[in-house]
């Protein structure tokens, strides 16, 4: 019944040949759409979240700078089913293991740098801010104390200044949220998560996915080449590296099994907390040099 109010309204006299749940989207439920038209057929994917209005107003924006995000056609803020954000299907697809890591990491790098350029914090109103590497983390869960020296750092060192200023973050920028296409990054998708903050926290969030699901020397390269797109001084970056960590390491089984499923035998538990340990070593001793 949504698909069809939805064709109604997007595109009149639009017949809904095909509406397919979608995998993927832990948070959210999304559903591709197929509208058929008297000459030509359209394709959409409604997206069910809490952040679905907020969510398009976002995407709108970005659009208008021409950054390569999904196109909102119609949104709902309340109604039976919840919020909803149609988009424009997009021509791409996932990449959990590219040919080339190194020119993956340096697209998402230069994407990262553009976005964090081209979006002042002023012009966001309505999102949610990232105050602090510890509200990134999120509580100490029971019976998951992972890196306890970190977390102990975390909890008592003082909050970081964002020494470029505040801007939007997309709050969950990892493989699993870009299209690719001939190589090259098509689109990223998934913004739910996003708000304002120190520019770091989307570095380091990077970083950490980076770290076990590329190499480390991709994670090395993205760092590098974000640092010389933006000028940007990384010094409050290892708080923001442990705080990633500390988010990441209660659901390292978790993440590990949705990689295997999807053909990466390679990224397991132990292989996760290898790099997790990797991160917080090299954070704490920079923190305690």
């Amino acid at each position: 019944r949504a698909a069809r109010a939805i064709a109604r309204r997007l595109w009149p006299g639009g017949r809904v040949l095909r509406a397919r749940a979608m995998a993927g989207g832990s948070s959210a439920r999304m559903t591709a759409l197929e509208i058929a038209l008297p000459r030509r057929r359209c394709f959409a994917v409604l997206r069910r979240c809490p952040a679905a209005w907020r969510e398009a107003r976002l995407l709108a924006a970005l659009r208008r700078w021409d950054l390569p995000v999904p196109a909102p056609l119609h949104a709902r803020r309340r109604g039976a089913g919840g919020p909803f954000v149609a988009m424009a299907l997009l021509a791409g697809q996932s990449d959990y293991d590219p040919q080339d890591r190194a020119a993956a990491a340096l697209q998402m790098a230069a994407f990262l740098a553009r976005l964090h350029a081209r979006a002042p914090a002023h012009r966001f109103s309505f999102l949610p801010r990232l105050a602090s590497p510890l509200q990134l983390a999120g509580p100490e869960r029971t019976g998951a104390r992972p890196l306890p020296a970190a977390r102990a750092l975390l909890e008592t060192a003082p909050v970081p200044a964002a020494a470029h200023g505040r801007c939007l973050l997309h709050g969950d920028f990892w493989p699993g949220n870009l299209l690719w296409r001939e190589g090259k990054l098509a689109a990223v998708v998934d913004w739910e998560d996003a708000a304002i903050g120190d520019p770091l926290a989307d570095v380091a969030i990077a970083r950490c996915d980076l770290g076990w699901g590329f190499g480390l020397c991709a994670m090395a390269l993205f760092t590098r080449r974000y640092a010389a797109l933006t000028g940007f001084d990384l010094a409050g970056l290892p708080l923001w590296d442990i705080a990633a960590v500390l988010r990441q390491a209660p659901h390292a089984a978790d993440y590990a099994e949705g990689w295997q499923e999807l053909g990466r035998a390679d990224v397991t538990r132990a292989a996760i907390a290898t790099v997790h340990r990797h991160l917080a070593r090299e954070a704490v001793a920079a923190l305690t040099a």
